[in-house]
């Protein structure tokens, strides 16, 4: 038993658990899995069952990754390019302007004089951002809080910029509008649709597919692992309530639903020889830093360390870029074992995924817990991490 598994065995244990369930795994450039333990319980309940591989996760905002291919292949057929001016198919973005200040009730704007692009949808520098990672936004929500928000993704999220696109980096609701840019440019395809052609059958997966609004899909719901909140003293308490099932609309900036095999599929897809969903060029490019090192842009992903942090490891400052799709990591993270250049992301519900294509390896690490990026949750990503790399034999994988 290695020290991981013991901390998975120790953590995991039924009575007061730290976590009540997790999922960790590996797979390498030919799809075969090559590390997998799993550990704990699908819920927080006295006769829970034992967590498996059946095991359903809301992925929140981990579906952008998804988003992310989906969007990289419209560019592909040709549909639209990476950086031309999106207006012809979000009309939504034509008088889009910048919130610069707000003092109560009395919000400020600028005109934007840069149009959007699919770059900068995918890279997070479009000028979107969430209430909860950028003040204006914050403060703008709260003096709008007597406003009955729509659950409709163009109407949901119809935020001002708060910078010029280009020119800074900002986690917001960029991937969802992507989701509404691959839609249209499909004669209105539903995003879970599209996805099912042209992502979850390309890696080979049949039906139950990965879904929006598993409360519609009974067969998918009925394995859901169910969720749990860590208190301020350390206590889980049962927590279903993810904002993340939305009955009106489909996110692709957080909405899907899958099991961890399912998702394993698309990052062994990234790290192929032979990729079926994207071309290899789309795919360097995906891995290819996207910010100017040193610049404003840099220096804001760093101040939102929070955000990506725990897909990270204790990587140096000077290491953190992003590429399209995920946050890259361009030196290797001696702590953990972690080589140079990974791209990661995560989600809300403590899932976590990475990808290396140089090694020809990608992992995939899920539990259901709040708060995002906690303390123990980190722990035990960090130690996953360590238990992989110490384990693994890059010889065989050059």
């Amino acid at each position: 038993m290695t020290d991981f598994d013991s901390l998975l065995a120790e953590y995991t244990a039924k009575e007061n658990p730290k976590v009540h369930g997790v999922i960790c795994k590996c797979v390498d450039k030919n799809g075969s899995e090559i590390y997998n333990k799993i550990a704990g319980y699908n819920s927080l309940s006295p006769d829970a069952a034992p967590l498996d591989e059946s095991a359903v996760l809301k992925l929140a905002s981990a579906t952008k990754l998804i988003t992310s291919i989906a969007l990289l292949q419209c560019i592909e057929k040709g549909l639209i390019a990476l950086d031309s001016p999106l207006t012809e198919i979000l009309p939504e973005f034509a008088d889009i302007q910048i919130l610069t200040d707000v003092s109560g009730s009395d919000f400020t704007f600028e005109p934007s004089k840069t149009a959007i692009t699919a770059r900068h949808l995918l890279a997070h520098t479009s000028g979107l951002g969430y209430p909860f990672t950028n003040q204006l936004l914050g403060l703008r929500a709260q003096a709008q809080n007597d406003i009955k928000p729509s659950l409709r993704v163009t109407e949901k999220y119809r935020y001002p910029l708060v910078f010029e696109p280009g020119t800074g980096w900002l986690y917001g609701c960029s991937l969802d509008w992507a989701g509404v840019v691959v839609s249209r440019l499909h004669d209105g395809i539903s995003l879970e649709e599209y996805m099912i052609d042209n992502i979850w059958k390309r890696v080979g997966l049949s039906a139950p597919f990965p879904r929006f609004n598993i409360s519609t899909h009974p067969e998918y719901n009925a394995r859901i692992m169910h969720g749990a909140v860590q208190t301020s003293d350390g206590r889980l308490e049962p927590c279903d309530s993810w904002a993340f099932d939305n009955p009106e609309d489909q996110e692709g900036g957080c909405g899907l639903s899958s099991t961890a095999k399912d998702y394993l599929a698309v990052l062994a897809d990234l790290i192929s020889e032979s990729p079926k969903l994207l071309k290899p060029e789309t795919i360097l490019e995906m891995f290819t830093p996207q910010l100017v090192p040193g610049s404003a842009s840099v220096k804001m992903l760093l101040e939102l360390r929070p955000v990506w942090g725990t897909a990270a490891g204790p990587v140096a400052d000077d290491a953190v870029n992003h590429g399209l799709g995920g946050v890259l990591f361009t030196g290797p993270v001696t702590e953990i074992g972690q080589p140079a250049n990974v791209l990661a992301w995560g989600g809300a519900t403590n899932i976590m995924w990475w990808a290396n294509r140089e090694l020809g390896v990608a992992g995939f690490f899920a539990t259901q817990q709040a708060p995002f990026g906690n303390p123990t949750v980190t722990k035990i990503v960090n130690a996953w991490k360590k238990d992989f790399w110490m384990g693994f034999n890059r010889a065989d994988h050059v």
